[in-house]
């Protein structure tokens, strides 16, 4: 709807019951929508807070607003990422499946496809996919669980990414990196490119070098 070029910039959305009835979702769905597109920077809050205007391209920060800023500092959450999901990658060098390599080739397909086109939703949807894939293959129930858990705060950080509007192809090539090392069983190299693409993703993300995992 936005990116069919129909709204201008400073155009009001409609309410969103009206929202939801004219593309047919349910009142959740099109508030989690509206919250991406906040991140992606597609759309800003009213100043009475009622409602969101079309944002115009000129006026979109170069880093989105990070959402969980109070609860989760941005560097905490990538911190995390970079010591749990190393590991996970590590065990899904030992653990996988050839099923679960095709999986997670497809999963890049998807991933690809979304940063040559720029789509930017599919693409943080897709990055978080390839993530939780890992995860899954590692075996670790906890390790899965917590990714669960935590979801929408993982998927924010990629969401995140996605809005700095940077060469999008970079990460893919990450991605590959990461599924050769755990294809070819080397638990050491899937490590250590899982934790090169998570300190890239976090530099990418707008965190300060001192920051940076």
């Amino acid at each position: 709807m936005i990116g069919d070029g129909k709204p201008q910039p400073g155009d009001a959305l409609p309410p969103q019951r009206d929202l939801a009835r004219t593309l047919n979702v349910s009142r959740a769905t099109l508030r989690e929508a509206l919250s991406i597109l906040a991140t992606l920077g597609e759309i800003v809050a009213k100043d009475n807070g009622r409602g969101f205007l079309c944002a115009d391209p000129a006026d979109m920060p170069a880093t989105p607003p990070w959402r969980f800023g109070a609860r989760y500092p941005l560097a905490e959450v990538y911190q995390f990422r970079y010591v749990v999901e190393s590991y996970a990658a590590e065990l899904a060098a030992i653990s996988h499946t050839a099923d679960e390599i095709e999986a997670l080739r497809a999963t890049i397909a998807v991933f690809r496809k979304a940063a040559s086109a720029e789509d930017l939703m599919a693409y943080a949807q897709a990055d978080f996919d390839f993530h939780h894939l890992v995860m899954s293959i590692s075996r670790n129930k906890l390790l899965v669980d917590m990714h669960q858990t935590f979801a929408s705060v993982l998927l924010e950080s990629q969401r995140l990414i996605a809005g700095r509007r940077g060469n999008l192809l970079m990460a893919v090539q990450e991605h590959d990196h990461i599924l050769q090392a755990i294809a070819m069983r080397d638990p050491d190299g899937a490590r250590y490119y899982m934790r090169k693409h998570l300190s890239m993703a976090a530099s990418r993300a707008g965190l300060p070098f001192s920051e940076v995992p």
